[in-house]
């Protein structure tokens, strides 16, 4: 049964870089996307929380212009432990080099915006507080686990035991690991 799973999973892995590839890459317009909110410095200070805001998913095929931050107006500080990986990255080496995705993030909820797919997400271990979208084929469901574990935050697709996608900071880059693929990011600034 687990070796099924695996064996439907690797294709999709192997082939993800070209379908990503193929769909929008070009960055979001407006600043709103470049600067992330500011958090409250405790809890009990915040006016909006992540959990106030509905959860976004991909629209029917996928979107072709970045769609309006999704967390603009929450203020809740970023659990803590969990890398601040908010902002618009740009792929510049690796297999999914030109590849420009939006992070946001507030309490345990992360939204990765890239490639015409929206993935929110809470951090919280659970199938059902994780990805409940479409794959970057925009067509195929995906369910995946997410959590923050040192410094990472790791995602677990129909909540195998191995994270197959990580992102995680080193200095000012992000690395993204996808499965065998690893690619390094630039944050980009609003012109």
């Amino acid at each position: 049964m687990k070796l099924r799973a695996i064996l439907r999973t690797l294709p999709k892995l192997i082939l993800a870089p070209v379908k990503i590839r193929k769909s929008v890459n070009e960055p979001p317009t407006g600043k709103e996307h470049f600067n992330p909110p500011k958090l409250s410095d405790s809890l009990s200070e915040t006016t909006v929380k992540a959990t106030d805001i509905p959860v976004a998913h991909t629209p029917p095929g996928g979107y072709r212009e970045f769609p309006p931050p999704i967390l603009f107006e929450c203020d809740e500080p970023i659990t803590p432990g969990a890398p601040d990986l908010r902002g618009v990255w740009q792929v510049f080496k690796g297999p999914l080099k030109g590849h420009i995705e939006r992070v946001e993030q507030a309490g345990n909820r992360v939204v990765v915006t890239g490639g015409g797919v929206i993935h929110d997400m809470y951090a919280d271990g659970t199938l059902d507080g994780g990805v409940n979208d479409v794959h970057a084929d925009k067509r195929e469901r995906i369910s995946v686990a997410a959590r923050f574990e040192k410094g990472r935050l790791n995602l677990y697709p129909g909540g195998r035991k191995i994270a197959l996608v990580t992102r995680y900071l080193d200095g000012e880059e992000m690395i993204w690991r996808y499965g065998p693929y690893k690619n390094r990011l630039r944050r980009l600034k609003y012109f």
